[in-house]
This record gives structure tokens, C-alpha cells and sequence, in this order.
């Protein structure tokens, strides 16, 4: 999925992907686990994400530009104040800007290179206030309009439209402070966001609805129990356990090819060849690996009963290939920053480089299985539009809720 390309705030790779050629794993584990929330943490950009899309249509623009215009617009008195909240973006890429004029706010450059409406794309759609498969082309859903025809988003959406416009509309300071990343929601769009949120009989909708009701969990420790806990049923328990399973499979193997990565740098900084054999790459990573073999025959029952393709041919691989053989095929299932090329392991060209990921994860808790964040995604954004304080927040200790 193509989101653009904005400069960066903090110096990230978008080489560094390392996802082992298991990304359709992680969504299937992730959609059956929180179905449709994507990476949302935090209901205000739902808000932002509307209101772009409106205003690109009435300007006949895709709306990935103007989606980044609106959210860096809202980011203007938190980037000011240099705020600490993980609400917020573009401390340092914007401080000191002086032109936010829609013209500027929408050029490539002006803003960070991790919006937070990468994370908004399934939600948005999801829950019914978009139509579309992607940002640009998205257009206004019957959600969407039913939050547009609210008096608070209508007067929102007149004000920025103007701004849109080129012109310097009254109110528009207004609307910056309320729709600022960490203001409150406006109550009556809270309670249509939840309402879409946990709300009707789908099967996605039951799902979500359950893991709110639970108030807390599942954690780790309570998914290794066969038995579901109360109101989860038995075909959620068994995608939450295989999930979680998976990802503890998929962590310790990528802990092996940290360790590789380590120590090929250091031969490089050193400056010695930066390549090795597959004797010496398991001699090296072979506390990693020791750990990682295990970890298959643990968990290799829960990945089973997931019933997921490929998952289960990851299990085989890692359980069953002699360890040269394992080597060989997760240096080739990375290929960003561990390679496998003319028989041995070497660097590839995202190594030593920061990651970059477009699902985001606020602080954990143990009492959400970290292997599923969206578990404890979907605690923080039904606290808040429970009026609750939104516990991924980094200040959350010295909030006070909003009424």
C-alpha cells in the first residue's frame, strides 16, 4: 500500500521492514484478534481523517495530501510547547515553521514521515466512516456523514474548509485547540465513534464488544489456559492463543538475526569482512537459537490450531530444518538487514538502520498480552471514549479526565 513519502522528524528506515515474509501472518492474527482497528490507539484522528476526506472531495484532491495538512495543522500548539505526548508528532520536524497555510502543510517535506493516519486506514473503513481501499482515494461513508451532520463537526468542517480555501477563517485557533491531538473528543462524536466501535451484530463488531466488556486482558498468562475466559468464544480464544503463540515464534526468531546483525557490524566496523558461514553464524547466534527451536515445539500446537497457512509453514521450517538449513532460510526470508548471498550470511542494506513500522503502539501493560498490541489498543481507545484517561499516554499519570 503506497502512503508517500513525507521527510522524516526522526531519522527511520522504511528498508527496515523484517517481516520474514510473514505479513499476511501478522494481519490474519491481528484482524482475528481486534478485527478492524488497525494501529488506532487514540479516537481523535478519526476526527482529522473525516474531515480531510470531506474537504478533499469538495476540492476534487486525493485525500492523503490534505489528511496530512489537517494533522500537522493540529499539531501546531503541541509542537510549539515542544509537548511530550506519544499523541503527538513532528516535535522537532516543524518546530520554528512559520508558514501553516494549507498550501505549505500539504507539500511533501513539510511534515513527518510516520503520520498517524497510516494507522487509520482499516479503522476508518472499518467502522463505516470511509469507503475506499486507500487513504488517497478514500470517499465519506455513512458514518462519516452522520459525524459531519453533527453541529460541532459542521461548524469544524466549515472553518477548515475556508482554511482549505487559502483563506484565514475566524475560529480557526478554535479549532486547532480542539482538535488538537490531545484534546477531548467533542461528547457527541465520542459517543458515535464507541457506538461504531462496539455496536452491531457482525462478527468484528461481537469481537471488539467482548475484549471492551472484559475491562482488562487477555494477558499472556491467561492465553496459555485452553479453557477461554468468560464471554470469549471458543473459535476467538483459539485465534487470540494462536496469535499470540506466533508472535512469540516469530520474536525469537528475529532474535537470532539481531544477534547476527550485531556481530556483522562490529566485523564491518572493524573493518574486516562483514560476511559468515553458516558454522560461525550458529556458533555466534546460538544462545538466540537455543531459545528458538524450543519456543517451536512449545508453541507449536497453538500456531497449528490457528489454521493459517503461512504460520504453520514458518512452525515447520523453524521446528524441523537442521540448523544450517534454518540459517540459510531466515537470512533469505529477511534480506533487509541479514542476506543470504553466494553460501554465506551477510549484511543487507537496511542494516544498523531505526525501523519504521505504521501500526502504532503506545505503552504496554502485563495485563494484555504484548504479543497482540492491539489488545491493549483497544483498552486505551475504549477508556477514552469512556471519558475515561487514555492509559497509552505517556502523561497519562498526570491527566486529569475531561468532561
Amino acid at each position: 500500500m503506497s502512503w508517500g513519502i513525507l521527510a522524516p522528524d526522526t531519522l527511520v528506515s522504511l528498508r527496515r521492514q523484517q517481516n520474514l515474509g510473514l505479513a499476511s501472518a501478522v494481519r490474519h492474527f491481528n484482524d482475528r484478534s481486534v478485527p478492524g482497528l488497525g494501529g488506532m490507539w487514540f479516537p481523535m484522528p478519526i476526527l482529522w481523517s473525516v474531515l480531510a476526506v470531506s474537504i478533499a472531495e469538495e476540492l476534487r484532491v486525493p485525500a492523503l495530501p490534505v489528511g496530512n495538512a489537517i494533522e500537522a495543522l493540529m499539531m501546531r500548539e503541541a509542537t510549539k510547547e515542544g509537548l511530550a505526548d506519544s499523541r503527538v508528532r513532528g516535535i522537532r520536524k516543524m518546530q520554528g515553521l512559520e508558514d501553516w497555510s494549507f498550501t505549505n502543510l500539504k507539500r511533501r517535506g513539510t511534515y513527518v514521515v510516520q503520520p498517524i493516519r497510516m494507522a487509520m486506514v482499516q479503522p476508518l473503513v472499518a467502522l463505516g466512516f470511509v469507503r475506499g481501499c486507500r487513504y488517497g482515494a478514500f470517499t465519506i461513508h455513512t458514518a462519516g456523514a452522520q459525524m459531519l451532520k453533527l453541529p460541532v463537526m459542521a461548524s469544524y468542517r466549515r472553518v477548515l474548509g475556508e482554511w482549505a480555501h487559502g483563506r484565514s477563517p475566524r475560529g480557526l485557533n478554535k479549532v486547532i485547540e480542539d482538535l488538537s491531538p490531545n484534546a477531548a473528543v467533542p461528547d457527541e462524536v465520542r459517543k458515535l465513534i464507541f457506538a461504531r466501535l462496539i455496536g452491531g451484530d457482525d462478527p468484528s463488531a461481537s469481537r471488539r464488544r467482548t475484549l471492551v466488556a472484559l475491562g482488562t486482558g487477555p494477558s499472556a498468562s491467561q492465553l496459555d489456559a485452553t479453557e477461554p475466559l468468560s464471554g470469549i468464544t471458543p473459535d476467538h480464544w483459539t485465534d487470540l492463543r494462536a496469535g499470540a503463540a506466533f508472535m512469540d515464534l516469530r520474536n525469537a526468531a528475529l532474535a537470532v538475526l539481531y544477534r547476527l546483525e550485531h556481530c556483522l557490524l562490529q566485523l564491518r566496523d572493524a573493518n574486516e569482512p562483514a560476511v559468515l558461514s553458516v558454522g560461525e553464524a550458529s556458533k555466534l547466534a546460538g544462545e538466540p537459537l537455543a531459545v528458538l527451536r524450543p519456543c517451536a515445539r512449545q508453541q507449536g500446537e497453538r500456531i497449528d490450531a490457528g489454521a493459517e497457512v503461512t504460520s504453520r509453514k514458518f512452525l515447520f521450517q523453524v521446528r524441523d530444518l537442521p540448523e544450517s538449513q534454518l540459517l540459510k532460510t531466515l537470512a533469505e526470508r529477511e534480506g533487509t538487514v541479514i542476506r543470504w548471498r553466494d553460501g554465506r550470511i551477510g549484511l543487507g542494506p537496511a542494516a544498523g538502520e531505526v525501523s519504521a513500522s505504521d501500526e502504532i503502539e503506545p505503552f504496554q501493560d502485563e495485563e494484555f498480552a504484548p504479543q497482540l498490541f492491539r489488545l491493549y489498543n483497544l483498552h486505551c481507545v475504549a477508556t477514552e471514549l469512556n471519558h475515561g484517561v487514555n492509559p497509552g499516554c505517556r502523561d497519562a499519570v498526570d491527566e486529569e479526565p475531561t468532561s
